[in-house]
């Protein structure tokens, strides 16, 4: 694998592949779940420490990791989604933090092997990963507006919106917007239009290869945090850290994104 980070995007969540995340005691806002490709990595959460090959950590949770041993797989989520309500409902956190089964595990390692491998041949693959972990066999169906709001946030530049903007796409009240979404998706529609400007400004810093032979150098953080439709770099850096407890120059100053065949920005 190459010595980047490898990072996929979706509906506000991230997933980053690599050969070194490693983290000290920190805690953010982000639901994640950690997995080793190769050996167990060095985990302390709360009153345990071990090496585990793969957790699932509570939101606002203190913990540390070090991944020396190998690659590992990050997916970070806003905890707010109806995906995460159901990981969580399903686990046991009693000590901030939940094993991946085995059986689980396997599924999930063979399945990144294999996005490794053909990275641009899988659709939605943050999804997919997520899927496996949730014991609930319910297919969620998006009310058909709120699918077309959040098709409309995807295929625009700048996630700087207003809901009574939104609401008049659907010919909704802003107010019965709000409910109706925060209802089908789990969280506020301005808390979804923060992860997307955030999603974007990871995505516009990071190296973009959307074929073979060309390559995209990512923007600064100042330029992506900027196009992304934060009011600059501090503000973009604060929420980043907020959120998923690391500094945004410590993934994106060697990192790819990899599109496949979702929307590319």
């Amino acid at each position: 694998m190459s010595d980047k980070h490898l990072i996929y995007k979706s509906v506000n969540s991230l997933l980053i592949i690599g050969s070194d995340i490693d983290a000290s005691f920190h805690r953010h806002h982000a639901f994640q779940i950690s997995i080793s490709l190769d050996q167990p990595f060095s985990f302390e959460c709360e009153a345990v420490s071990g090496f585990f090959r793969g957790v699932i950590i509570g939101p606002d949770i203190s913990h540390s990791l070090s991944g020396i041993n190998g690659r590992q797989a990050l997916i970070l989520l806003d905890p707010e989604l109806n995906q995460a309500k159901n990981i969580l409902k399903d686990k046991n956190f009693s000590q901030g933090f939940a094993e991946i089964d085995d059986v689980v595990l396997v599924r999930m390692v063979d399945y990144i092997e294999l996005l490794l491998e053909q990275p641009r041949n899988i659709r939605q693959p943050i999804e997919e990963l997520i899927a496996m972990m949730s014991d609930s066999s319910e297919v969620e169906v998006v009310e058909p507006r709120i699918a077309q709001i959040i098709e409309y946030i995807a295929s625009t530049e700048h996630k700087t919106a207003s809901v009574d903007e939104l609401a008049q796409i659907v010919h909704l009240s802003s107010g019965r917007l709000a409910h109706l979404f925060k209802q089908e998706i789990g969280i506020p529609i301005r808390r979804y239009l923060l992860w997307q400007r955030l999603l974007d400004a990871c995505a516009y810093a990071s190296t973009s290869t959307p074929n073979s032979q060309k390559r995209i150098a990512g923007m600064s953080l100042t330029a992506a945090a900027h196009r992304a439709g934060f009011t600059d770099a501090s503000h973009f850096t604060r929420t980043f850290k907020s959120m998923f407890g690391i500094h945004p120059s410590n993934i994106f100053k060697h990192s790819q994104l990899i599109t496949g065949n979702q929307r590319d920005i």
